[in-house]
């Protein structure tokens, strides 16, 4: 099968000037308008001319034609290349899927944490200098803490002698003065005290022989129930105010304990109390008073 150089009547190392003088030439001997039996071999020249004059297409050619298939030689028209389709099963489709976006995840995992910044020797200089002081400042405030805590205990010291002492509920003041409290445990009477005076309080309670049976505290805003007690009516003796002094002395007794403010002493009888007793502040200044020496007051 003829070459295009065949075809023209050139070597195939001719130049592009020796191609288009062969082209002229011929032409001019088959052009279908000088000579209509050669428009078949004019088509095959005016192909040889077009690839063989343009540089890209004649390389093509040289390379098929070096291979020794030019039979089938379809000339590539210039732009862009196209891309090689590939055909795959719809299974290798989705593998090869799922390991493209395994392998990005993976990237952009190593790519955020393989990130080190590199400290420079600013950077551990400041670390050097900043480690003891550091140190130095937490030890100012740890001495600080320290004097805070010794000035505090101190005035502690000063400020507890002064205080009075407080007064509880548990307490029991003047039942070692009065000695024998009574425990009627056949009668098992009871008696329940609201304190809504605000004072604190200390009641003595007797029976109307004057015969002791028991002491308690009632702190204000309070109640007692004081159980075995007899079922007969009673006198509660009340020593009520503020501010409990437990070294406070009395006279004309060896008794111990005392308020040091709105002290009063008062008496109330049980007969009309049902066992239920409230005194507020209205009812304990309606209350009968007592002087301090009869509230501590012995049974010869």
């Amino acid at each position: 099968m003829q070459s295009y150089y065949d075809i023209l009547g050139v070597a195939p190392n001719a130049s592009s000037q020796q191609i288009k003088a062969a082209f002229r030439r011929l032409a001019k001997l088959y052009h279908p308008d000088k000579n209509p039996q050669g428009k078949e071999q004019f088509g095959k020249i005016l192909i040889a001319y077009e690839v063989l004059t343009d540089t890209s297409r004649r390389y093509q050619y040289d390379l098929k034609l070096k291979h020794g298939n030019t039979e089938n030689f379809k000339e590539k028209k210039s732009g862009p290349a196209k891309q090689k389709e590939w055909s795959f099963s719809d299974e290798e489709m989705k593998r090869r899927q799922y390991y493209k976006e395994h392998y990005k995840k993976e990237y952009e995992r190593y790519a955020k944490h393989s990130h080190v910044t590199k400290k420079n020797y600013n950077e551990y200089k400041y670390i050097l200098f900043a480690a003891p002081l550091a140190v130095g400042l937490l030890m100012f405030v740890m001495n600080a803490t320290e004097q805070n805590s010794a000035e505090e205990s101190k005035k502690t010291a000063l400020v507890e002698p002064l205080k009075k002492d407080e007064l509880k509920m548990t307490d029991d003041p003047f039942t070692a003065y009065f000695k024998d409290p009574v425990f009627d445990t056949v009668a098992n009477g009871a008696m329940v005290i609201k304190n809504f005076s605000g004072k604190d309080m200390v009641v003595a309670i007797y029976d109307t022989k004057d015969k002791f049976l028991r002491s308690a505290v009632i702190k204000s805003g309070f109640y007692i129930e004081v159980s075995q007690l007899p079922s007969t009516e009673m006198n509660v003796k009340i020593a009520a105010g503020n501010n409990w002094n437990k070294q406070k002395a009395h006279k004309g007794s060896d008794a111990i304990g005392g308020f040091s403010d709105n002290e009063l002493y008062c008496i109330l009888n049980t007969k009309n109390s049902n066992g239920f007793i409230t005194i507020n502040d209205a009812a304990l200044n309606d209350l009968d008073k007592i002087t301090e020496k009869e509230f501590f007051e012995k049974r010869k």
